[in-house]
């Protein structure tokens, strides 16, 4: 038998919180300042994990397919108005895009995921000054119509049949300039007079 004395059995309380051992308390002079800095890590852990859950569930829908892009996230759709200019018959198939044409200004639609050409054609009609489209002597307000580069021009009848603008305009063209309809990236649409 030894006459070492026995350790002291240690003191379970009811709380959750597991108490430290002796030698890993704070001090009592520092034990003010550690406990509020204690309860802000805390917190800042609750709400890391808190956020950290939400995006692992974000992942896990019932399809296990990407999220679909929301109604709140459409946004309003920027064009920017471009005319085409007359260029000589010998111009290749490569520039018939975005590069010979004038700014004309700019209008915003509501969705970028509803706007099609005919609400386009209404917002350029009301959105843009009257002197951008010259007058013909005797037919009054010169004609035009919205032009689809490697497709040519689009019909009025076309206008509202094709669907939403933006995303058949990307269907038909790889152009990096074409644009994505944001102000800071804004849809390039193009018009050429009739």
């Amino acid at each position: 038998q030894s006459d070492s004395p026995k350790p002291k059995p240690k003191k379970r309380s009811n709380s959750s919180v597991e108490e430290l051992p002796e030698e890993k308390k704070p001090k009592a002079a520092a034990s003010m300042n550690g406990l509020s800095a204690l309860s802000s890590l805390t917190q800042t852990t609750n709400v890391r994990r808190r956020n950290l859950t939400a995006t692992l569930n974000s992942f896990n829908n019932d399809e296990g397919n990407a999220n679909e892009i929301e109604p709140s996230e459409d946004g309003v759709l920027v064009c920017k108005i471009l005319r085409k200019l007359s260029t000589s018959d010998n111009t290749s198939l490569a520039t018939e895009g975005l590069d010979f044409s004038s700014n004309l200004g700019f209008v915003t639609l509501p969705s970028r995921q509803l706007a099609t050409f005919a609400s386009i054609r209404k917002a350029i009609d009301s959105d843009l000054d009257d002197d951008v489209f010259p007058l013909e002597s005797s037919r009054g307000r010169k004609k035009w119509k919205f032009h689809v580069p490697k497709l040519g021009p689009v019909s009025v009848k076309q206008e509202e049949k094709i669907g939403p603008v933006l995303e058949f305009l990307k269907s038909t063209t790889n152009d990096a300039q074409l644009g994505t309809g944001i102000a800071s990236d804004p849809l390039k649409v193009v018009i050429v007079d009739v």
